[in-house]
């Protein structure tokens, strides 16, 4: 797990929260996929873990990204598939923050963390994913108000959340007409469509269709034509913790490779005592502490006030192809244990094949590492 250690008032709250994860864990399971993922949020909302970057004003902790990435790294371990709710809520969060009215971002961050909900984030469609500039989500000024047309179709914490962060076209400029609004939860014209996915066990994901969705101009974030830089600075800040909840459970995946391996005999001796699976191991290892480093730096890059896009999306790009490879080796090595629906491998792996995609492909990571060197 991470070197980093936290001050004491941030360990302190990471372990009330882990001990509440872990006393209601079996009874929170029990309970239908919605109920699920409020409750297993409704944990992070009482130890202020959403509100883990705001500062001390909005009631938040405060913490930097290091610390916080620390944080998403020792939660994943155990509770990985807990996590997209959270992140999805944290990264609206920073694209608030990024806005530069001080007066609108206070009124709009009182207004989301004074929620007992997640929050959720709006910009996949069937024809604009990676190429944002094919959104055809549209915003258009009507009289005193603001019509929102369109559809997104993958949205974490669809139906469940308070506030809507929608990516929307206000001209036909591709990107320079792009902008991000906040939509509540009650707005007229809003539909939700839920879609089963078994790798979000304890997350919701679904579509939102805005039908004539009517907001006032208040709910729009930032200038006019700001909400691909928006975007992209959210995004960056997201990478690195992306990464660290990779590694976390990624470091969990090793774990249980690991006792399997050293309890596991054939031909009398432990599989690990076969070079092909210690090798291997070893591999991965080695591999689990640079994504470990790269997550970290990106982080440090951040609090620094550094330049860090490029090391975001190494520590992403790396970090998520490390997660697939170590839990299909998990699947390989475990056999027909790590098949069944209840295999925590299997778990595991549907997860990290998951992760591949949030915050961007490995493909979009490797274009902005390539366009940065």
């Amino acid at each position: 797990m991470s070197n980093i250690l936290l001050p004491q008032d941030l360990n302190t709250t990471l372990h009330q929260c882990l001990q509440l994860l872990d006393s209601q864990t079996s009874v929170i399971n029990n309970l239908p996929h919605p109920e699920r993922s409020m409750a297993y949020y409704s944990i992070y909302y009482k130890n202020k873990i959403h509100l883990l970057l705001l500062h001390k004003e909005y009631g938040g902790l405060n913490a930097s990204f290091i610390h916080a990435g620390t944080i998403f790294e020792t939660l994943a371990y155990n509770y990985y598939n807990t996590l997209p709710t959270l992140l999805t809520t944290i990264h609206c969060f920073e694209l608030i923050k990024s806005f530069a009215d001080n007066n609108k971002q206070k009124w709009l961050l009182n207004a989301v963390t004074n929620s007992q909900k997640p929050l959720a984030f709006c910009l996949t469609e069937d024809q604009a994913g990676s190429d944002i500039t094919s959104i055809h989500t549209t915003a258009v000024k009507n009289d005193n108000n603001i019509l929102i047309n369109g559809k997104k179709v993958i949205v974490i914490n669809s139906g469940i959340a308070s506030f809507y962060l929608v990516i929307a076209q206000s001209s036909k400029r591709g990107r320079a007409g792009l902008n991000a609004f906040l939509i509540p939860e009650n707005a007229d014209g809003i539909q939700f469509e839920k879609i089963e996915v078994s790798s979000f066990f304890h997350s919701v994901i679904g579509s939102v269709t805005f039908n004539n969705v009517k907001i006032d101009p208040q709910y729009q974030i930032g200038d006019e034509g700001s909400g691909y830089f928006l975007l992209t600075e959210m995004l960056d800040k997201g990478r690195p913790f992306v990464a660290a909840c990779c590694v976390g459970a990624a470091q969990r995946a090793l774990d249980i490779i690991m006792n399997h391996t050293k309890t596991r005999k054939q031909f009398s001796r432990p599989l690990f005592d076969f070079q092909g699976i210690s090798f291997q191991v070893a591999d991965f290892a080695t591999r689990l502490h640079a994504a470990r480093l790269l997550y970290q730096d990106a982080c440090e890059k951040i609090d620094n006030n550094e330049p860090f896009t490029k090391e975001a999306s190494m520590a992403k790009y790396y970090a998520s192809r490390l997660f697939v490879d170590i839990t299909n080796f998990g699947i390989d090595t475990l056999g027909y244990r790590s098949i069944i629906d209840t295999s925590e491998m299997k778990q595991l792996n549907d997860f990290a094949k998951t992760m591949m995609f949030i915050d961007g492909t490995e493909n979009v990571q490797k274009m902005i590492i390539a366009s940065l060197i």
